[in-house]
């Protein structure tokens, strides 16, 4: 993106709605500009500042993206690079580790680079992942790991036998606090942990400030799980889904009641007998699977009591629900 940051101007609009891929431009805008150290350190180092500015800054870009250039969706339902699995991370470094931090966002990515040049790992690679449609846990462990597996959840991971015959060991962490012990051998490492999307259930995720515990806490997860896995070989850092952050002023209004063909959700599954609804601006509709999906910066209005009332959510097709952290580490460099 040529364009400064936040600036809505005629070359950037020329720049968005121009024919051609645009969201390569897109993901190195949202790593390089809006979601870095320095914007954090920008902010006086305050978690919940960063994540407010932020937020601003891409509720600006991607308003603009779905009212006059939504084919960015279709773009982001097309999938990730083919290099961009866990079946082709381990064929380019057999026998290495996974850790899967379930619902960490890009915004997450300076701070998990932050800990990992702590912890003696060089970055070999840092880039964008990209959830499922839609941006839920089982559908991505179905889509995007590419090893045979159904749409399960994450604790059934350590049973299953298509791991085991591909020679990867995987363990669930319910608990950040939870101590897991992992022993250095020459199969493949998985290990999922339930941060932070654990924290989205919880009461205070109808606050901003639960960012900040989000952020302090990631250094004693990053202990029990990267820090758990063997050092001798390198480990992916990644993510199943990101999440939108619906505080107020930060979602589209033109936007609104876009979600009624939902029934409050952020996504639904239409049933054979059922009429589809129409696509547009804010509404993805997959025809084929029968699919419609919340497209953009959509406050949904869920139906269900709490904690549906969270301000962070996700399952639906947005930037920040659908780009993930893709943070490739080397061994550890035992005199870090």
């Amino acid at each position: 993106m040529s364009a400064p940051t936040g600036v809505l101007d005629r070359v950037l609009l020329d720049e968005l709605t121009r024919p051609g891929s645009r969201l390569p431009g897109i993901a190195e805008w949202l790593m390089n500009e809006v979601w870095t150290m320095d914007r954090y350190r920008a902010v006086g180092q305050k978690p919940v500042e960063y994540l407010r500015q932020g937020e601003a800054l891409v509720h600006q870009r991607e308003t603009l993206l779905t009212l006059a250039g939504e084919s960015l969706y279709d773009e982001l339902a097309a999938g990730p690079p083919a290099n961009r699995s866990l079946r082709a991370y381990w064929d380019q470094f057999p026998g290495a580790s996974v850790v899967i931090l379930d619902g960490c966002s890009l915004r997450e990515l300076p701070r998990l680079v932050e800990l990992a040049d702590a912890s003696g790992r060089a970055v070999l690679d840092k880039g964008y992942g990209m959830a499922a449609i839609p941006s839920e846990t089982e559908p991505f462990i179905e889509q995007r790991m590419g090893l045979g597996l159904p749409a399960i959840a994450p604790s059934a991971l350590p049973g299953r036998r298509e791991l085991h015959n591909q020679g990867i060991r995987a363990y669930w962490m319910r608990q950040p606090t939870e101590r897991i012990a992992i022993e250095d051998t020459c199969d493949a490492v998985l290990l999922w942990a339930r941060f932070p999307d654990m924290r989205f259930l919880d009461s205070h995720a109808a606050s901003p400030e639960l960012f900040d515990a989000i952020w302090d806490m990631m250094q004693s997860v990053w202990m029990k799980t990267v820090q758990v896995v063997p050092s001798s070989k390198p480990v992916l850092v990644t993510s199943d889904h990101g999440y939108i952050f619906l505080g107020q002023g930060l979602s589209e209004p033109t936007l609104n009641n876009v979600d009624k063909p939902l029934e409050g959700k952020r996504f639904r599954e239409c049933a054979a007998h059922e009429s589809l609804p129409e696509r547009r601006a804010g509404l993805w509709v997959d025809p084929a699977r029968r699919l419609a999906v919340l497209a953009g910066r959509v406050h949904n209005r869920p139906q269900a009591p709490s904690p549906s009332n969270s301000l962070y959510r996700h399952g639906g097709l947005s930037l920040m629900e659908m780009l993930t952290p893709w943070l490739v580490l080397g061994p550890k460099d035992e005199h870090a």
